[in-house]
C-alpha cells in the first residue's frame, strides 16, 4: 500500500531543489564551478540544468551537481568536446517513486 501523498512527494523534491548549491566540471582537466542554471519541478520529477555558455570550450566532462554541504550528489561520467560557437545544457532528471516493500 502506497502512503505517500502528492504533498509528501513534493515535499522531498523541494528538499533536493533546496539543497543544490552548484555544479562542477572538467574542462580540459581542470575543475571548474557554475552556478546550476534552473530547476523544474513537475508532479514527481524534479530537473536540474546546467549551462555552459560560450565562455566554455574544449574536452568537458565529470559534470556534478554539489550540495550546500559540499558533497557531489550526482555525477555524469561523460565526455564531450563542447565548441566555444555554441552553449550547452547538461540536464540532472530524477522521477521520485514510492516502491512498496513487503517484508
Amino acid at each position: 500500500m502506497k502512503t505517500l501523498t502528492q504533498t509528501g512527494i513534493d515535499k522531498q523534491l523541494l528538499r533536493l531543489q533546496d539543497s543544490l548549491s552548484h555544479a562542477t566540471y572538467l574542462l580540459n582537466g581542470q575543475q571548474k564551478q557554475v552556478d546550476i542554471f534552473k530547476t523544474e519541478i513537475d508532479q514527481n520529477l524534479i530537473k536540474v540544468f546546467v549551462y555552459l555558455d560560450d565562455t566554455v570550450s574544449g574536452t568537458v566532462s565529470n559534470i556534478s551537481l554539489v550540495d550546500k554541504d559540499g558533497d557531489v550528489i550526482a555525477l555524469a561520467e561523460r565526455e564531450f568536446i563542447k565548441p566555444q560557437s555554441k552553449g550547452l545544457y547538461s540536464v540532472f532528471a530524477y522521477r521520485f517513486v514510492e516502491v512498496e516493500v513487503i517484508a
